[in-house]
């Protein structure tokens, strides 16, 4: 094995270090190697990557079928802040900063690349120690353990990563994170393990579409047009908003200040942005952080915020109005009471619950003598609803557990929902406002149910942790049928649909129930978390039958 240095500017090793400070989580690595490979593809094949992740060896590869690199190629990469040649060459894409081949070293200390290109195979290494022991102005260290030797393997690149020393490795956070991004590049193929990453679009309801041609915006932004969707159903907080790119490139997702306003929940798009890449400012539009955030303070940022924000505006209103309408209707106001009917029976089951955990809690004699007399007082007058936190140090007695790891994404704090979590003892207890303008649960109430139209591509049911509301959807195949059962009338009319409405809400807030209680570690076996769906079904199903019996329902 040969040792070689690159020929890079001073300061290199440091460099690297510092940028490799912008990648701390897994699925941003992960997926700054996987573009990589998808950009600077073969034109003869489809960009296809392939992820594998071992979580117990702490070590994850991402093989890809670009267009590979030979030594020289390499030289730039771990150029940093070098000139992007395909940039150069008039070709658009991710490299600004030559930033991201130092993602590795935010969350291991071992980087292995093996290429081909032309029949060339190189592999090479880089460890972090030897950055370490670097001064500065001295080269960095790069092991060549193959240089340029034929191989009749097709171009593409290996990349190695190894000695990760997060304390987890969360692949589902990873394939969330890819499934988003890969919605920008419809002609490629990235599995991560043995699941194939895509990304299917909500159901719409309706589409705008918003052209700056012949607007005041127009002059900054150029001819572009913002197209906002109309989910069916609420959508999950990470695919809210427009996804801003620039020539194809996505840069951020944006509500352009609609975040916490009614029904923006239900809102997104996209809109392209050349100019955002071309423009030369003394404030750029966004730096090498790789956040998705851009810079509000950059000319041309600051208009597409205001045009984007104007029309998301327009948007949400005529739905509020819409809305306001439709709950006017006979009908809606059936299934508002009813829906209401079955959230009582599942915040009793919460009341319930809550209490149950508390008295279990006090008899272990753990956590409460550890507290401030005003958090004591606290305790009492606030329950265990969605949004609530109890001291860390219940968890810690119990099991020992870690806790969770902090959010992979930055911004504010998400929304109300139901679970225990470690928490800071001198912290203040809160419960979070809904951002929704429907009726907000209490803090000692719990949740909501109510009946959507949300299209046949939605699950059942579905949980808005913001409202925290549970969503029945009347256009999911299974529910249409009883629905088209009732020949025209009302459906709150039939039992048989009732029945199944009750089912479906109890099993969607018995899984939820589960799923926050496991991932604030809760449980100490997967196993447990089976036991308290199965619990807090069976308890359900009793509070109903004895409902439906004192109502006179016939079966």
């Amino acid at each position: 094995m040969s040792v070689a240095t690159l020929k890079v500017t001073s300061h290199v090793g440091r460099d690297l270090l510092q940028s490799a400070q912008l990648f701390r989580h897994e699925h941003s690595v992960v997926w700054e190697y996987v573009s990589n490979g998808l950009q600077y593809k073969d034109p003869t094949t489809r960009p296809t990557a392939i992820v594998k992740v071992d979580v117990k060896a702490k070590t994850m590869s991402i093989r890809d079928n670009g267009r590979g690199m030979l030594v020289n190629d390499l030289q730039r990469y771990f150029q940093m802040h070098g000139e992007n040649l395909d940039r150069k060459e008039g070709r658009p894409g991710r490299g600004y900063f030559g930033t991201g081949k130092s993602a590795a070293f935010g969350i291991a200390n071992t980087l292995r690349i093996t290429t081909i290109r032309n029949g060339k195979l190189s592999k090479v290494e880089l460890r972090r120690a030897d950055i370490d022991n670097c001064r500065d102005g001295e080269e960095i260290p790069v092991r060549i353990l193959e240089r340029e030797i034929p191989s009749k393997d097709k171009n593409g690149t290996l990349v190695e990563i190894e000695d990760i020393f997060l304390k987890k490795i969360d692949i589902p956070s990873m394939i969330r994170h890819i499934e988003r991004h890969v919605a920008h590049w419809p002609d490629a193929t990235v599995i991560v393990n043995h699941h194939e990453c895509e990304f299917i679009e909500p159901d719409v309801h309706r589409e705008f579409k918003f052209p700056t041609q012949g607007t005041e915006y127009e002059k900054l932004l150029g001819l572009t047009t913002l197209v906002v969707k109309v989910a069916k159903a609420p959508l999950d907080e990470e695919l809210r908003g427009v996804a801003v790119l620039a020539d194809g490139v996505w840069h951020e997702t944006t509500l352009a200040g609609c975040d916490r306003k009614p029904f923006a929940e239900y809102l997104f798009g996209d809109m392209d942005v050349p100019r955002l890449s071309a423009h030369q400012s003394d404030t750029p539009a966004f730096d090498m952080s790789r956040s998705m955030k851009l810079n509000p303070r950059n000319e041309i940022v600051g208009e597409m915020l205001r045009f984007i924000g104007v029309n998301l505006e327009s948007v949400r209103k005529e739905l509020e109005k819409q809305d306001r309408e439709r709950r006017q209707t006979e009908e809606q106001k059936k299934l508002r009471e009813q829906g209401s009917k079955i959230a009582e029976l599942i915040n009793q089951h919460f009341n319930q619950w809550r209490s149950k955990l508390r008295s279990t809690m006090a008899k272990a004699g753990i956590g409460r003598d550890l507290l401030s007399a005003k958090e004591r007082q606290q305790d009492d007058e606030i329950a265990v609803v969605p949004g609530d936190e109890l001291p860390g140090i219940v968890l810690e007695s119990v099991g020992g557990q870690d806790g969770p790891e902090p959010n992979h994404e930055p911004g504010p704090r998400p929304g109300p929902i139901p679970h225990v979590v470690r928490a800071d003892l001198d912290a203040d207890i809160k419960v979070a406002k809904s951002s929704s303008g429907k009726a907000k649960p209490t803090a000692a109430g719990g949740f909501n149910v109510e009946f959507e139209k949300m299209g046949a591509n939605e699950k059942r049911a579905k949980y808005d942790r913001d409202n925290r509301t549970i969503y029945i959807n009347l256009e999911h195949p299974r529910i249409a049928v009883e629905v088209a059962l009732t020949k025209g009338h009302s459906p709150v009319d039939d039992p048989n649909f009732m029945r199944m409405a009750y089912e479906i809400a109890f099993t969607e807030y018995a899984i939820v129930l589960a799923q926050e209680l496991s991932s604030a570690q809760y449980f100490f076996d997967p196993q447990d978390a089976l036991v308290e769906v199965r619990q807090t079904l069976d308890d359900l199903s009793k509070a109903f039958a004895s409902v439906w019996r004192s109502a006179g329902a016939t079966h």
